[in-house]
């Protein structure tokens, strides 16, 4: 039997085409595409995880990991999309979008440790520990 969260991401992932195909209809403007694309990506990354965590249902995932998930992919392709429309400035000897990508790869990295601390809390707390 498929599980809700299986079901929940397939409709999702086709909501997601489908809006990126009917995007195809627009201009071709940068902005218009990074908007575009940072939307689709968040749609299939973090869509279902967004749906189930707005209903409360945990599923195979509690609810505060998925807004945990949420969060840092918005964060992700939040710094991606700032990185794409604006031009590279030199900071000292590194280039912003240098500061953007470690800015990404920071949230990832808390991401998974804030995951890891968290799901060690819980396996602890099961067995009494």
């Amino acid at each position: 039997m498929v599980s809700r969260d299986t079901t929940v991401h397939l409709t999702v992932v086709a909501l997601a085409l489908a809006g990126l195909a009917a995007l195809t209809r627009l201009p071709t403007d940068p902005a218009v595409t990074a908007v575009a694309l940072v939307g689709y990506n968040g749609a299939v990354l973090a869509g279902a995880h967004l749906y189930l965590a707005w209903r409360g249902e945990d599923g195979l995932v509690p609810v505060a990991s998925r807004w945990r998930f949420v969060a840092a992919v918005a964060a992700v392709l939040s710094l991606a999309a700032l990185a794409v429309l604006t031009d590279p400035v030199s900071l000292g000897p590194v280039t912003s979008d240098a500061m953007l990508r470690a800015s990404a790869a920071a949230v990832a990295l808390g991401y998974l440790v804030v995951e890891a601390r968290d799901g060690y809390r819980e396996s602890t707390a099961e067995n009494g520990l």
